[in-house]
């Protein structure tokens, strides 16, 4: 085994000795890219990975070098030759039918975007649903009967005209919990589910997939319209009498035959007397049937609403309220995009041409190399393959490296890694809990505003004093938070201007008697600057992860049991006895000794409780 490796590792050398010599290698680029892939997927043993180190480094360098090589040879190639007289008849294309090149640009630029915009879609609807497939899943029992009977109303002769639904038909009622012939317990056919759901509400009134004329604005309230007709009609929840047996209608009519039979009055009398009572039993059980189909009804149209949310925030304007993905010109081209050398290292996005790059973007070493029809993308020594319509993504570090090839442009961008903003919204958290935090006359609040202001140059302490947090306490503590978070951001921009700044909070801390506070802030703040992803024993306290769904999700911290609720689009925190407050991304819910501290991302929650005393 160890022989044929070697024999493999021999034959790289020799390709890439024709590739430094000019020459193409014999199969072409293709087959080094092939070979080199095998090799890097095969574990070597030392002398031979060692070996294979040596000459993948000069692979690199080769990669690195060639479009250099290629712009210097461009620069002094001689003019050619003119070309020998022709007098033969050309068939030229008409101007019109010539696409500009920026035009050619911008529309790839625009299929770039869609495809970053399914990516992320797609990304998203997993994680909704995530949160949609426990309980009675009523989103998504409503969303497979909007899917049957909108395919089956899109076929007939009515639908084309019919705006308000008026003529629409049942075809296929709700589908029960239980129905056998319906799985929505698996998150990936839930989210398929969605991604369908979205693929109709894209190509509505695009006058090509269905004949209906609706404007771009009108999507969302149609499908509203859709979903809300086919809760309204009486057969989508059709009533069962419990056991199967008779119904009330039947038991009446049997009543009256009974009444007028020829039996005894002592047997008539009888009959009619268990009649009566069945019919009193079974008119009960439809009673509650009937309260159980309106209380399912109501809990639907709530589905309904909820849907309709999700549509509009993630359909791309005007049919939604979601923006599309910004896809930066490619770098050189034409002269209206940036060099390479002229890119921001802390840019998160790139356009490239189809062409051997390498670059850092965002702290991340990226290699682009080609080799004939192959293309692969190396983030930090690790080589994936890039195939058109397929978007790459690759993990790396708090980092999704997402990719996408379409024709001779790739596009690479960075997204933060699930979980990760989380994670960084907890650690900024947990210095916001020791900010809004009474202790000590706000003492920590006090400790930052004094450490900005030094920040910046000297400091009369005098102003930091108990005093100067008198109107503290009268701030309601959504207030408290915003003011508290917005210093929290001005100190991080000026910490950046000053290195070695942190070390002027002892001073600080000094300077007002605040020794021990000043040592745990400047601790927490730490932590905050150098993120990385927390763990329990970094947080400290347990960390909670949850998924808001139709029912509340209950934090406990102790004896406090805090409830989230989902109203809308918004989101509240709210205990026994207290207000509700609005959630955005991040919550600080004061306790004696601490707080919780909360952070939503879309649809995802994580908690977890910091002491501050």
């Amino acid at each position: 085994m160890d022989f044929e490796l070697s024999d493999l590792i021999e034959l790289f050398a020799y390709k890439l000795d024709d590739l430094a010599a000019g020459r193409e290698p014999r199969g072409g680029r293709g087959s080094i890219l092939r070979l080199r892939r095998r090799l890097l997927e095969t574990k070597l043993p030392g002398p031979l990975a060692k070996r294979f180190r040596e000459e993948d480094r000069r692979w690199r360098e080769l990669q690195t070098a060639e479009p250099a090589a290629a712009g210097a040879e461009a620069s002094v190639r001689a003019e050619p030759p003119a070309a020998e007289l022709d007098l033969g008849i050309v068939d030229l294309p008409l101007e019109e039918d010539v696409p500009a090149e920026g035009a050619l640009t911008q529309g790839m630029l625009q299929a770039l975007a869609e495809d970053v915009y399914w990516a992320g879609l797609r990304r998203d609807l997993k994680r909704v649903a995530r949160g949609l497939i426990g309980g009675q899943r009523y989103e998504l029992r409503l969303a497979y009967a909007f899917l049957q009977n909108f395919e089956a109303y899109a076929q007939t002769p009515s639908f084309a005209r019919d705006f308000n639904l008026s003529k629409f038909t049942l075809s296929e009622p709700i589908p029960a919990l239980s129905d056998p012939l319906v799985t929505l317990d698996d998150e990936e056919i839930a989210a398929a589910l969605l991604r369908e759901v979205f693929q109709i509400a894209l190509r509505l009134g695009d006058g090509r997939t269905y004949p209906l004329p609706l404007p771009p604005e009108g999507v969302v309230p149609y499908l509203r319209r859709f979903l809300r007709r086919i809760i309204e009609t009486p057969e989508s929840l059709p009533l069962a009498v419990p056991g199967g047996g008779p119904t009330t209608e039947e038991l009446r009519a049997a009543l009256d035959e009974a009444r007028r039979s020829a039996l005894t009055a002592h047997e008539r009398e009888q009959l009619v007397r268990d009649l009566e009572a069945k019919l009193r039993e079974v008119a009960a059980q439809e009673r509650r049937m009937r309260m159980v189909a309106e209380e399912d009804r109501r809990r639907f149209m709530a589905a309904a609403e909820r849907l309709s949310a999700l549509l509009r925030r993630y359909l791309p304007t005007p049919r939604g309220e979601a923006a599309m993905p910004v896809v930066p010109e490619p770098l050189g081209d034409s002269g209206a995009g940036p060099k390479l050398d002229e890119l921001d290292r802390e840019a998160t996005m790139v356009t490239l041409r189809r062409m051997p790059t390498r670059l850092v973007l965002g702290g991340v070493p990226l290699t682009l190399s080609v080799a004939g029809e192959h293309t692969q993308l190396t983030v930090a020594d690790e080589d994936r393959p890039l195939k058109p319509g397929e978007p790459l993504m690759v993990p790396y570090e708090n980092w999704e490296v997402w990719a996408f090839l379409r024709d001779d442009y790739v596009h690479v961008r960075l997204e933060m890694r699930e979980g990760a903003q989380l994670s960084a919204l907890l650690s900024e958290g947990r210095v916001l809990a020791h900010l809004v935090h009474p202790h000590r006359d706000y003492a920590y609040l006090r400790l930052l505003r004094a450490f900005s202001a030094r920040l910046k140059g000297p400091v009369n302490y005098e102003e930091f004093a108990p005093e100067s947090a008198a109107k503290f306490p009268e701030a309601s503590l959504d207030t408290l938070e915003a003011f508290a978070r917005k210093g929290l951001g001005v100190v991080k921009d000026r910490l950046k201007r000053t290195p070695g700044g942190l070390k002027l909070m002892r001073e600080v801390a000094t300077s007002l008697g605040l020794e021990p506070e000043g040592q745990r802030l400047l601790r927490v703040l730490g932590d905050w600057l150098n993120f990385r992803p927390p763990t329990r024993e970094t947080l400290g306290g347990e960390l909670g992860v949850s998924t808001i769904a139709g029912e509340p999700v209950n934090v406990k911290a102790g004896n406090l049991v805090l409830s989230v609720r989902q109203t809308d689009d918004a989101v509240y925190v709210g205990a026994a006895g207290a207000v509700p407050r609005k959630l955005g991304d991040l919550l600080i819910w004061p306790l004696e000794e601490g707080a919780v501290v909360i952070a939503r991302e879309g649809s995802r929650l994580a908690h977890t409780q910091v002491k501050v005393v």
